[in-house]
């Protein structure tokens, strides 16, 4: 027989843990191990164990990287933002190598260019079967067009459709930095080689300078690092000057081919240096995607959450307000994180959400307990990319 008087405390005040970037850093060249890094020079003191080393911890084996490996630069890039204008820098990063085949020879022709993106792309396929698919911005050591196209094309794919979603497809997408010297941009002194199709809308690409200095400029790391620790709130990634990175000289033909292809570069505007202009190759913006894939993630998880925690949802108004209040905390959340706008009277978010009711329910849906869609709409809060002014400077002001 129970108490009359029953009293129960629970604690609860622990903080969610901060939301960051999954960053992925893959070397191609060869197989190694997968490690997570928060210091770039850790990466220096991890030995590749030789067939027959019987003394791992003082073994004499080759390091995985050295200071001259692009996945170490790239790292050392990252994390070596100190002038972002962020609270914080990006300290965790998983680094890995995969055998990605041999790069296509020059002048390959249609089939050997063929062959080297499906090596690479089988490659990366297996390592996230086999290894880890948790991660969810790749950065690589490839800055060929060939291999850029075959990665694009992968992080395009990652995204299912409406239509997929709905025969059980998983939703693992993924975003892709790249990066290409101006040398392989502009093969030719003006017309871009690398041209992008333009649905290629989850995959950026920086022009990096030509440099004489191991590894050459590491731009795609360093803009990571720059802009990536305000995520998950949104800001525009034009206007950042990533520290550690050299102006390409670009004449104003090649600026105008790259903004037309939409690719990103340092640019020097009145003495003001900053990457222009923030976008994927389909043009849109950086940060839009990363809002509007933040949006999917978290609305999923609270969505699970709310069938995990409740006991039952009743097939009922109230039950369909139950699970329709997880898709408004996810909105109102996005409005904190400066993705979607917020009503200038109000201060409101600028959404709406239309909860189904039980009336509106086919009986096939009520007889496979299937809530009707909810259907909601937002509008992103964007950011202000140029401004002009116009006006008259009076010695007096006039009467």
């Amino acid at each position: 027989m129970p108490k009359d008087i029953i009293v129960h405390t629970s604690l609860n005040s622990r903080s969610r843990p901060a939301e960051s970037l999954s960053i992925l850093v893959l070397q191609t060249d060869r197989e190694i191990p997968l490690h997570t890094f928060r210091n770039a020079d850790d990466m220096l003191t991890i030995p590749n164990h030789e067939e027959g080393c019987n003394d791992p911890n003082n073994c004499k084996c080759p390091m995985f990287y050295n200071n001259n490996s692009i996945a170490y630069q790239q790292v050392k890039a990252m994390f070596n933002q100190g002038g972002t204008l962020a609270s914080s820098l990006i300290r965790r990063v998983k680094v890995a190598g995969i055998d990605g085949g041999a790069l296509p020879a020059a002048g390959a022709d249609a089939e050997e260019l063929g062959k080297a993106r499906k090596a690479l792309i089988d490659a990366i396929e297996e390592f996230r079967a086999e290894v880890d698919d948790d991660w969810y911005v790749l950065i690589t050591d490839r800055t060929d067009a060939n291999s850029i196209t075959a990665l694009s094309e992968l992080a395009y794919k990652s995204e299912p459709t409406l239509a997929q979603l709905n025969t059980g497809e998983p939703d693992n997408r993924k975003l892709y930095f790249c990066q290409a010297p101006k040398a392989e941009v502009f093969v030719n002194a003006t017309s871009s080689e690398l041209a992008l199709d333009p649905k290629f809308g989850r995959s950026a690409g920086m022009v990096a300078a030509d440099s004489e200095r191991p590894g050459g400029e590491q731009t795609a790391a360093a803009y990571i690092g720059n802009v990536g620790p305000f995520y998950p709130e949104s800001v525009t990634w034009k206007f950042k000057r990533p520290d550690g990175i050299e102006l390409p000289d670009l004449s104003r033909t090649q600026r105008e081919e790259l903004e037309c292809n939409n690719w990103n570069y340092l640019a020097s505007e009145y003495g003001n240096e900053y990457m222009k202009n923030g976008t994927m190759f389909d043009g849109e913006f950086i940060d839009n995607v990363l809002g509007a894939d933040w949006i999917t993630q978290d609305m999923r998880n609270r969505l699970y959450q709310v069938f995990m925690q409740n006991p039952n949802i009743d097939y009922t108004d109230e039950g369909f307000a139950l699970v329709s209040a997880a898709v408004v905390e996810t909105l109102n959340q996005a409005v904190v994180h400066k993705i979607i706008a917020r009503d200038p009277e109000s201060g409101a978010g600028v959404f709406t959400v239309v909860t189904p009711t039980r009336d509106e329910a086919t009986d096939d849906q009520a007889r496979n307990r299937e809530l009707p869609p909810i259907y909601w709409d937002a509008q992103f809060a964007g950011a202000v990319h140029s401004a002009k002014t116009n006006g008259v400077l009076h010695a007096t002001l006039p009467n």
